[in-house]
């Protein structure tokens, strides 16, 4: 995969305040793919000390975006279902990956999933996309 093909980068540009709250680094996106990071704050523990799930959930739904893009459309997010795996901590680098699997006129299905450096994963999920028709 190349790193990031125009259509995606035109969106990741204009999704600035997502990634600047969220520490993401898109590292690529292009060809229905995206790979991005985070490395966790410690603003973003539960009480129990671990991640909160929203984060999970909003690495993977940003990597689906992108992911979209990087097929030269866009989308919104009409339904994201997540299962958590594993907790992660303060301090930890975060890697979502997402990927197309299907695309019609108006949807498009994608699988993402949210791992730690070691591999280890720690959340998977599926989301759909209603695309943007012109």
């Amino acid at each position: 995969m190349s790193a990031i093909v125009p259509s995606a980068q035109e969106l990741i540009d204009s999704d600035k305040s997502v990634r600047e709250y969220f520490a993401i680094q898109v590292l690529q996106a292009a060809d229905g793919e995206c790979r991005l990071s985070a490395n966790v704050q410690q603003g973003w523990l539960n009480g129990a000390g671990f991640v909160h799930g929203s984060v999970a959930y909003a690495l993977m739904d940003s990597a689906s975006a992108y992911a979209c893009a990087s097929k030269g459309v866009r989308g919104l997010t009409i339904n994201g279902t997540v299962t958590y795996v594993r907790g992660s901590q303060a301090e930890e680098e975060l890697f979502a990956t997402a990927k197309v699997l299907s695309q019609s006129r108006r949807v498009m299905s994608l699988s993402a999933e949210v791992a730690n450096a070691q591999g280890q994963l720690l959340a998977h999920g599926s989301f759909l996309f209603q695309l943007r028709v012109e």
